[in-house]
């Protein structure tokens, strides 16, 4: 599986797990979210994501693992780059990712939770906020 990217992983998860859209197979929605990972745009809440390229596929690796407690070694290991971004990058992406979301959700809700032990939990909806 090394030269898989992590959005064909997810595409195939998607495929196997959730009854997807069967027209457009490469776009997943979970909550206030939309990917198109062919295009590589996301949407939240019909809002355009301005991201970078390891924003882009952080938002689609939580997307296919939502509500999941997920450390930043299993993400650094799923990467579409096969394990070659850096942890610096990557958690430079991860804070940026959290506050472009917090952006766009203001004080509403946080799509990215960080929980105790250094994890992270993607909420996709709003409505779930607790």
């Amino acid at each position: 599986m090394a030269g898989v990217s992590i959005a064909e992983r997810v595409i195939s998860n998607h495929k196997n797990t959730v009854a997807s859209t069967q027209a457009r197979p490469d776009v997943v929605e979970v909550g206030d979210f939309r990917i198109d990972i062919a295009a590589r745009t996301a949407t939240v809440r019909g809002r355009e994501l301005r991201l970078t390229s390891v924003e882009f596929d952080v938002l689609v690796f939580l997307v296919g693992h939502p509500k999941n407690c997920i450390t930043p070694h299993t993400m650094l290991m799923s990467s579409s780059t096969g394990g070659s971004v850096r942890q610096t990058g990557f958690l430079r992406a991860m804070l940026s990712l959290t506050r472009k979301l917090d952006a766009e959700a203001g004080a509403t809700h946080h799509y990215i939770r960080t929980e105790p032990m250094i994890l992270y939990r993607f909420e996709p909806d709003a409505s779930s906020a607790s």
